[in-house]
């Protein structure tokens, strides 16, 4: 029996499918695993095609038996990459023109498809995917609240670790530890190029403020330059930020809060930037209405930074700066949409997304929080910790 119920995956597959018919493609072939799986409930090894209209085909290269009971999709097959096109012409359906998810499939891969499926034409359809799967269902919103429940607890059990002298990666591992048991299932999926996102940063004082290839405000020294982000083997001290950003995994969807903590009192600019990132989320929560666009948000928010005299170190500073400063979140934690200066669409019901407005200051470290957002009629905030900076006596 599949996990997910079969009208989910077919809700998702129509509303993709309108996308296509605009296209006027043939069909969409789904490669990637995320993509694949919100589509069809399986991650097994297989390739998708969903066409315009009528039935999708799960063509399974191995682990037909588990495909099987993971997917309530009708049309599932056994036979191997080579045969695609034979079982498609198979099922009464023309491959003239068919979309395949071009900013995340490896070369090598596009080139052994377009070599079965010749003459077709092959045309991206990663933004159509993308779109079709920032619009979150009850299913998907019931997970994420889940996700950011279990980060809640989390965020308040860990002060009670927190003392002078323990290491970033005892925090880490403590934090870890807690979402496995809760049900992490053990990665934070990304769909960027070369980006990879661990469970939790936890960066305290300047260490914090180190900059990475992440495509995140902060970075974080790491235990070395082969992960080059998060917690390293430095001490807590007193009186300097703690920044914990953190992660978690539920059935797939994601969940991500960030909190300040502080043993002792933080310098006055950091209280100062703090009340900012504040002050940008309750602006958000204000604003962030059906119908208003991404890009005019991000605006706002950059508008308060400046006003608040913080702007050169409004997420990130000097070369690690980023042009953000929220996104969507679901199966990856880099969905649509972006609130960003680029992306201009309207924000949806349906949609949701993390905001994270944070200041980086190069010798003192990180501050900021991190909340989800369910965009509605009347927009809630998921995550419901407190928005403070939590003081630890210790």
């Amino acid at each position: 029996m599949s996990w997910i119920e079969s009208q989910e995956i077919y809700n998702r597959i129509d509303r993709f499918q309108n996308y296509l018919k605009d296209l006027e493609l043939s069909g969409a072939l789904i490669l990637q695993n995320v993509d694949r799986f919100y589509f069809s409930g399986t991650l097994q090894n297989s390739t998708l095609f969903i066409p315009a209209e009528g039935e999708a085909i799960l063509i399974v290269h191995k682990a037909f038996s588990r495909a099987t009971q993971e997917s309530p999709l009708k049309n599932i097959v056994s036979e191997k990459p080579s045969n695609i096109k034979k079982v498609l012409q198979d099922y009464g359906i023309k491959t003239d023109r068919i979309g395949m998810e071009l900013d995340v499939l490896p070369v090598n891969i596009y080139f052994k498809y377009k070599r079965i499926l010749e003459p077709s034409e092959i045309t991206d359809v990663s933004h159509i995917i993308r779109k079709t799967r920032m619009i979150k269902s009850e299913y998907e919103i019931a997970q994420i609240k889940k996700a950011a429940q279990i980060l809640d607890e989390n965020l308040y059990e860990v002060q009670k670790i927190l003392k002078p002298g323990i290491t970033e990666l005892e925090v880490d591992a403590y934090l870890g530890y807690l979402i496995r048991k809760k049900g992490h299932i053990g990665m934070m999926r990304m769909r960027g190029w070369n980006q990879e996102m661990m469970y939790v940063h936890v960066l305290s004082g300047k260490d914090g403020a180190i900059a990475s290839f992440l495509n995140s405000p902060q970075g974080g020294a790491g235990i070395s330059p082969a992960i080059a982000q998060g917690a390293s083997y430095k001490k807590i001290n007193r009186n300097e930020p703690i920044q914990i950003d953190h992660g978690i995994c539920i059935n797939g969807y994601i969940g991500d809060q960030t909190r300040t903590f502080v043993i002792g009192e933080l310098p006055d600019i950091l209280k100062k930037a703090h009340e900012c990132s504040y002050e940008i989320h309750h602006f958000f929560a204000e604003n962030a209405k059906i119908g208003t666009t991404c890009d005019s948000l991000y605006q706002g928010a950059i508008k308060i930074a400046k006003d608040w005299r913080l702007d050169d170190y409004f997420m990130g500073f000097g070369d690690g700066k980023v042009r953000f400063i929220g996104h969507g979140i679901g199966l990856e934690i880099d969905e649509y949409p972006i609130i960003s200066p680029h992306f201009k669409e309207p924000l949806q019901e349906g949609m949701v997304l993390s905001l994270e407005p944070k200041f980086v200051f190069p010798d003192l470290g990180v501050v900021g929080m991190e909340d989800i957002y369910l965009i509605g009629e009347h927009t809630q905030r998921i995550t419901d910790i407190e928005q403070k900076v939590f003081e630890i006596k210790a």
